[in-house]
C-alpha cells in the first residue's frame, strides 16, 4: 500500500465519519488546527469501520507488532542479578 498523497487532507473541525483520522500535520504549525489524512477508512469483513485508511492501519499494526517482538525478546534474555550478603 502506498502512502496517501495528502490531496484529501482535512482539518479536524471539518472531519466527517468515514475519513481517516491519522494526524498528518498542523495548519500554520498550530496544534489546535490539526490536519487529518482524510482518505476513506479501512474496513475488514465482519468488523466495524476502522478509524484509519488502509495505509495508516497497516502502519499502526506493523509498528505495534514490531514493538511487541522487541519487548518479547528483551523479556526472554536472561538478566544478571547480584546478591549482596551481610555477614
Amino acid at each position: 500500500m502506498k502512502e496517501p498523497d495528502g490531496v484529501k487532507k482535512v482539518l479536524l473541525i471539518d472531519h466527517i465519519e468515514g475519513q481517516c483520522r491519522c494526524i498528518i500535520g498542523f495548519k500554520d504549525g498550530d496544534a489546535r488546527e490539526a490536519y487529518m489524512c482524510g482518505e476513506p477508512v479501512y474496513q475488514r469483513r465482519g468488523k466495524k469501520l476502522s478509524s484509519w485508511c488502509a495505509y495508516h492501519y497497516g502502519q499502526m499494526h506493523t509498528v505495534a507488532a514490531q514493538q511487541n517482538r522487541e519487548s518479547d525478546q528483551s523479556a526472554a534474555s536472561p538478566q544478571a542479578v547480584s546478591i549482596v550478603r551481610n555477614p
